[in-house]
């Protein structure tokens, strides 16, 4: 009997994907765990492996389609057999103009057919808005319901509002002096979530500058010793990610994420690093800092960053961060005031090591110095805490040494 795959939640509540490339055709044999189908969700591009060896009876969906989850993706089967009536019907339901101008919203054979057709960060945007959407006219491809079409939907003023407004002077949309920039695949994905979180909480940023010569000292030393274990580099991220999970010890509601309007904090310190890539920032998992040494830390950070570039993390190197880590490196900038990776509460910033006079004994020298920031939802804590955790950060930065305080 033909064994039916479907489409995977391959993230932290993935409702849907899009299909970006088959790598199977029907009749090709497969071997267990052969990649057959490349799928873009919110989270990444992840290649979905074969659960099962046999021969590909038929696939279900085409290039670009976005398909929900739960939606069968393929047939495997044995040569020779064929796959039940009902699903091939459902292969070749055609998807011509006038089937796309009907009323139903129900899928077949895991065709998103017409209806309600809004990716998952739309949708939640909407519920938490109360807007209906099949109240909304979507202005996507085949009438698919964006981001722009919910919060036009929430900004519309009343009747009588409209007409106490001011006429304004409006560009002609076939104006020749502006181009259209549309948002797609993993930059239109972090658009929407980087809206999902601005309106969902309350941010609030506290900075701190401090004297980095010890912190540069201990890498020094460190990167002595791990150049005699084999490591190419040791950068800053892995000490700092270190140093946040000791901290976060002692401020345990910065450790924590958001599930339905519920707030949990985590035992467990798991980083996310914001990573940049050409579709934009990508964010992979350090999981359970807190047991982990540098070192370890160090050898894992190049190979997310090396994979997230190529786009080619699996689903579980981008879920469940309890915290982020993001920063300018050398690309500049004092500090900045970045944006919490919902549904976290908490992101720490690490800006560029710039070279300034400070004042030693009474005599002006020459020290290495850099801010570090920390965004937190203002609904988890006020800014006495924070500014708390934030400077037990820089204090142990400060003074590297003050770790073994932590030894156990």
């Amino acid at each position: 009997m033909a064994f039916e795959f479907k489409l995977p939640d391959v993230g932290e509540g993935t409702t849907e994907g899009e299909i970006l490339r088959w790598l199977v055709n029907v009749g090709d044999v497969v071997a267990l765990d052969q990649p057959m189908v490349e799928v873009e969700t919110d989270k990444a591009v992840v290649e979905l492996p074969a659960p099962k060896a046999g021969v590909i009876l038929a696939r279900f969906g085409d290039e670009g389609q976005t398909m929900a989850v739960g939606s069968t993706l393929v047939l495997i089967g044995q040569p020779d057999e064929k796959p039940p009536t009902a699903l091939a019907a459902e292969v070749l339901l055609p998807m011509d103009d006038d089937a796309l101008s009907a009323k139903p919203s129900a899928h077949l054979g895991g065709m998103l057919l017409p209806g309600i057709q809004a990716a998952p960060a739309t949708r939640r945007l909407a519920r938490q808005a109360g807007v209906d959407l099949s109240q909304i006219q979507g202005s996507g491809p085949r009438g698919r319901i964006v981001p722009d079409d919910v919060r036009r939907a929430i900004d519309t003023p009343s009747v009588r509002e409209q007409e106490s407004l001011p006429v304004r002077e409006t560009i002609s949309a076939a104006s020749t002096d502006r181009e259209e920039v549309v948002f797609k695949g993993i930059r239109k994905r972090i658009a929407d979530h980087m809206a999902l979180s601005w309106q969902k909480i309350p941010h609030v940023t506290v900075v701190e500058k401090m004297d980095a010569t010890r912190l540069v000292a201990f890498r020094h030393d460190l990167k002595a010793l791990a150049t005699a274990r084999g490591l190419a580099n040791l950068t800053y991220l892995p000490i700092l990610a270190k140093m946040v999970s000791v901290v976060l010890k002692d401020y345990p509601m910065f450790n924590a994420r958001w599930d339905n309007d519920r707030l949990y904090q985590y035992r467990s310190v798991h980083v996310g690093i914001a990573v940049d890539t050409e579709e934009g920032l990508v964010v992979p998992v350090l999981r359970h800092v807190e047991d982990r040494g540098m070192f370890d830390l160090a050898t894992e950070l190049p190979l997310l960053a090396s994979r997230a570039k190529e786009r080619k993390l699996a689903p579980d190197e981008l879920a469940g961060s309890t915290i982020t880590i993001t920063g300018g490196g050398a690309l500049g900038g004092l500090f900045a005031t970045p944006i919490i990776n919902y549904p976290e509460v908490a992101i720490i910033g690490m800006y560029p090591m710039v070279t300034e006079g400070v004042k030693v004994d009474g005599e002006w020298q020459e020290r290495p110095t850099l801010h570090i920031s920390l965004t937190f939802d203002h609904r988890v804590a006020d800014g006495v805490s924070a500014s708390r955790f934030l400077g037990a950060l820089k204090s142990l930065l400060g003074d590297p040494l003050g770790l073994l305080a932590y030894l156990r």
